[in-house]
Order: structure tokens, then sequence, then C-alpha cells
């Protein structure tokens, strides 16, 4: 009898133990993981190699690594390095909201606030202008990052903008190294220095921040084209130089990005109101059309919509890309290190989002 009521204790407490934890966890059913798994079997055919990850309320629900990290075959894994190329925008926008959180800065404040001798017609610039892209900066010449930050500004300087406050769209990159002065102005510290104090822990603050896609770097995959002629892959070689960090010189491992992630999510850098605000649409008065007509362009990130659900992100480099669809409570992050015709890191991401929720698809 002794035996019995100690079997049956012991089966309540294993019952109740797994009952918990089946309750914590998110999982994705045998079907849909076969679904996912067979469609990135055939969609890494179209690139190197990729990393990818599914998160839903906090929990990865799915985890893949595909392909090669590089050209001597070496297998893309966990330590895999990718660079984030324009992913590193929302975290500069996100360091951007930290200090409005802070009370530091203002989204109406002027540029000449922070930076000096701008060219008369540029004072009026204003923060929210340099996030949404939205005063017709001309773009630096990206491609000479070894020139001083002196020169690159006389440079650039020179050049008439190209229309007025709130006109239209148009992406570049000297909105981002600006974003870059005022952040430096402000903290009285590095670009790089406040973000990993800031939104990466001690031990992330080993997280590589470079614009230099020349020099091997141990574990870093690089970005390569394909040569439809020789059909052969080939690595791509730039070196922006540290004025393009900002902008897109953040390289992390998938699980350095899901942890990223989940801090944000958990509202460990700024409150949901301060979300809100960096998600709204910003207003031109020309609409923003990117892929659709329902694309809208916020601060630093961009709003999308599959079969009218909203999800906030961005893209990188034509092979990057992120993606929270909120109203489900899934992430979705893709690394990939080039890809085969078209860029298709959206399609991807979509595709999948279809898979792990019907109402997501087109």
């Amino acid at each position: 009898m002794k035996i019995i009521i100690i079997f049956f204790f012991y089966s309540f407490i294993l019952l109740n133990t797994g009952c918990k934890n089946k309750k914590n966890t998110q999982n994705l059913s045998i079907e849909k993981t076969t679904r996912i798994n067979n469609y990135l079997n055939s969609a890494v055919n179209n690139t190197l190699g990729l990393a990818i990850a599914v998160l839903k309320e906090d929990t990865v629900i799915y985890e893949n690594y595909l392909g090669f990290e590089d050209l001597n075959k070496k297998r893309v894994t966990k330590k895999t390095i990718f660079p984030l190329y324009s992913l590193s925008k929302l975290i500069t926008s996100t360091g951007i909201f930290q200090l409005l959180e802070e009370k530091k800065i203002k989204l109406d404040d002027t540029i000449s606030l922070y930076i000096d001798d701008l060219p008369l017609e540029w004072r009026t610039i204003q923060i929210k202008n340099l996030l949404t892209h939205s005063f017709g900066l001309p773009d630096y010449d990206l491609m000479r990052g070894n020139v001083s930050d002196s020169i690159a500004l006389e440079n650039v300087f020179k050049k008439k903008l190209r229309f007025k406050k709130g006109e239209r769209w148009e992406y570049n990159q000297t909105n981002f190294w600006f974003l870059t002065k005022i952040i430096e102005k402000v903290t009285n510290q590095s670009f790089e220095s406040y973000i990993l104090k800031n939104q990466f822990s001690e031990v992330e603050k080993k997280t590589l921040y470079t614009s230099n896609f020349i020099d091997p770097i141990p574990n870093r995959s690089f970005k390569y084209t394909f040569n439809e002629k020789t059909r052969h892959w080939k690595k791509v070689n730039f070196n922006f130089g540290r004025r393009a960090n900002s902008a897109g010189g953040l390289n992390l491992t998938l699980n350095q990005f899901m942890t990223w992630n989940k801090k944000f999510d958990q509202n460990k850098f700024i409150q949901t109101k301060t979300k809100d605000k960096m998600w709204t649409p910003f207003h031109y008065k020309k609409p923003f059309y990117f892929e659709s007509e329902k694309d809208k362009f916020l601060y630093g990130w961009q709003q999308y919509t599959s079969n009218n659900e909203v999800s906030y992100g961005f893209t990188g480099g034509l092979v990057t890309g992120f993606r929270k669809f909120t109203n489900q409570d899934i992430t979705i992050i893709l690394l990939t290190n080039g890809l085969k015709g078209a860029p298709i890191r959206n399609k991807i991401i979509n595709k999948i989002a279809s898979i792990v929720d019907e109402k997501l698809i087109e």
C-alpha cells in the first residue's frame, strides 16, 4: 500500500510539472514545422546561407541554420555573425527614443542645436526629419569610408537639398550619420558606447560595431553576390567607415538579436507608449510607397501589411529582415549572406508568418 501511495505521489508531481512546462511553452505543430523546413530547404537555394528564428510571446518556436557561412563551405551555425546592414537603424532609432524618454532631446528639436556650422537652409531640419528621411538631405559618399568626417561634411554641405521638409520620403545614409552626431553630443560618449551600454548586457558588449566588410573577423560572414553566367558566388568588398555604423554597422549572431528582441518586448529599453510614438506613421505631402500602397514609414521603422494585419520592422542590405507581428505576438528574424536575383527576404518572412498563423496568409 505504501509503495502504491509513493507511486501516485511521484506520478502527480511529474504530471503537474509537465503541465506547467506545457503551459509556459509555445510549440509549433509537427505539421507546421515540417512545412517551414520544406519551404526553407527550397528557399536556401537562393542564398549562400541563412539563419532564422520565429518567436512567439518571448519564446523561440522555430530556429534553423542552413547553408554556408563562406565560400570555403563552412556551415552556418549559432556562432555565425551576420552584418545587419540597415537593420542597425532599428537599434539606433530605439536609442534616440531612449533619449526622448529621458527628456534629453525632443523630436521637434532642430539639429542645429547639436551640429555646428550647418548651411543656413539646413538649420530648420528637425530630429524627426532625420528618423523619417523627410527633408531631402543629399547622401554623403558612402563608398569613401576612409575619408575624414570633416572632408565628408564639407563635400555633403556643397550639395543642394533635394526637396523641402516633409514633402516626401527619400532614403539616405546622411540622416543616420547626423543622428550619430546628436547622440554623441547629448550623451558625451561615442555612439557605439552609448548603444552597447543601454541596449546590450556585459557579455553582449562584445557585440561588433564595424562597417568594414573587407577585413576577416572570426565567425563573421560577409555579403555575397551570385554571378548568373559563371554560376558562382563572389564576396562583396566594402569599407563604409565608422560614420556608417549607426545606419548599418551592427553585426550580431542570431541569438544576440533574439536577446535584444526579448528585452525590447519586455520594455527594458523604452515603454509601450514610447514604442507607439516610434511606430506612428509620418505624414508626408506625397504618400510613401515601398512595396505596396499599404506600406507606411514610421520613425526609423517601416510598417508592413499582410492580409490587412500590420507588422513593424525593416530590411537591410537586401539580405536581412526583421518583422514584429504585434497582434499575433510573433517576431521573425531572417539573416542571410546573399540572395540570387531579386531580393526575397520579405517574401520569406511573409511565407513563414502565414504558416505560423493562417491570419497572415496573403
